[in-house]
């Protein structure tokens, strides 16, 4: 765990905001190229990201607020733009973007499906990227196992304030490895699926996927109500079953097109 990568004076670099500053550079990357490959300005691109990152990243925080820790930020309120020292949810960051992008996609006449498809991959590549950053920050922490490779944290952390001494699943590389993955895969399927929304539908699906699998070793998903189903799970069912349906429903429309 090294929350901190070094201090020089005033200044100080998180590794958590390291690790989302690095993810969001990869994700405009190789989100110009596919921009490229699809005869799509450059320029315009640059714009939407500029707006979805605003939007992902306020929308991965209230989602955080309101699920995660609501008792601690009302407690310290300023807390909230604290952003570099973690406590961002995809699934709000997700939230965000889409409506964001549903809007620029309205104003600029462009379609919300082919943008979506761009982004994708990054969106992906982004996210492992940015799970690292959660191992090195101490947040995103797995359940207790007796696995070899299995981590310990530091005195004062949060996952040893939640199980002390015990070794518990380093899910955030968990998610980490599943994600890179997942780029992988949509990398190589960008040029084969051949209608417009295809692949981002894909990509929730694969996401929804790995996240509910590595739910099962966290140990900082809030659960639903009084049961043993976490909110997470939950979210990420709904994702597979509603982008599935569009996936196939527009697959369907293509062919008959």
């Amino acid at each position: 765990m090294h929350p901190i990568i070094f201090k020089f004076g005033p200044v100080t670099i998180y590794s958590y905001g390291l690790m989302v500053a690095i993810a969001f550079i990869f994700g405009i990357y190789f989100a110009k190229l596919e921009a490229i490959r699809k005869n799509i300005k450059v320029d315009l691109i640059y714009d939407f990201i500029f707006y979805l990152i605003i939007a992902s990243l306020i929308g991965a925080r209230l989602y955080y607020v309101l699920f995660f820790n609501p008792a601690g930020f009302r407690e310290d309120p300023a807390a909230i733009f604290k952003i570099w020292q973690g406590g961002l949810s995809i699934h709000g960051a997700l939230l965000g973007g889409i409506l964001v992008a549903l809007l620029f996609s309205k104003f600029r006449k462009i379609s919300f499906w082919r943008l979506a498809d761009i982004t994708a991959p990054s969106i992906i590549l982004g996210q492992a990227i940015g799970r690292f950053g959660c191992f090195l920050n101490g947040c995103c922490f797995g359940t207790p196992t007796k696995l070899f490779f299995g981590v310990r944290f530091p005195k004062g952390s949060l996952p040893h304030l939640t199980y002390g001494d015990q070794l518990i699943h380093p899910a955030q590389l968990y998610e980490s490895i599943f994600n890179i993955m997942g780029f992988i895969l949509l990398w190589l399927l960008r040029k084969k699926i051949k209608f417009d929304g295809g692949l981002f539908l894909l990509y929730l699906i694969i996401y929804s996927i790995i996240r509910l699998i590595v739910s099962e070793f966290r140990g900082d998903n809030p659960y639903l109500w009084d049961t043993h189903i976490k909110i997470a799970q939950v979210v990420s069912m709904g994702m597979i079953i509603i982008a599935g349906i569009l996936f196939f429903r527009r697959k369907s429309k293509c062919i008959k097109g």
